[in-house]
């Protein structure tokens, strides 16, 4: 059974200031924790919907070099979208690279491409703010 569009059990929002964070780098482990408090440890989306918010957490902290990160995620009948927003600062776009056979980074995108079977851009909020929204088919 879906949950109802409006359910509050799946839906939330969580912001982190990366300068309380004792380590950066334990981003992506908050916001998989964080998405097992909106949905259940045993949710059929909630592996997918953590690998996505992980890449995208990350790549807010270490390509972007966010000061704060905000992440997201709203049910549709659909799909489950999942936003992750920084200040925008970087003038970088996140995009998938072409990593080499030897690369032990680059491929998270691609992941996420894959996961969300191409449906996920990257806006700018009217104030300037970074927004990557990716939707995982329900």
């Amino acid at each position: 059974m879906r949950a109802a569009v409006s359910d509050p059990a799946y839906t939330g929002i969580r912001v982190w200031l990366v300068s309380e964070l004792e380590d950066p780098a334990l981003l992506p482990r908050l916001a998989r924790r964080e998405l097992v408090k909106w949905m259940g440890p045993e949710h059929p989306a909630l592996a997918d919907l953590q690998l996505i918010a992980s890449e995208l957490v990350s790549n807010a902290v270490l390509h972007a070099a966010a000061a704060w990160v905000r992440m997201s995620l709203v049910p549709s009948a659909y799909y489950w979208e999942l936003k992750v927003t920084d200040p925008g600062l970087s003038a970088s776009v996140p995009m998938p690279r072409c990593p080499g056979m030897d690369d032990e980074r680059g491929r998270g995108l691609w992941v996420v491409d894959d996961l969300t079977l191409g449906y996920w851009d990257t806006s700018r909020s009217p104030a300037g703010d970074r927004i990557v929204r990716a939707c995982l088919p329900r």
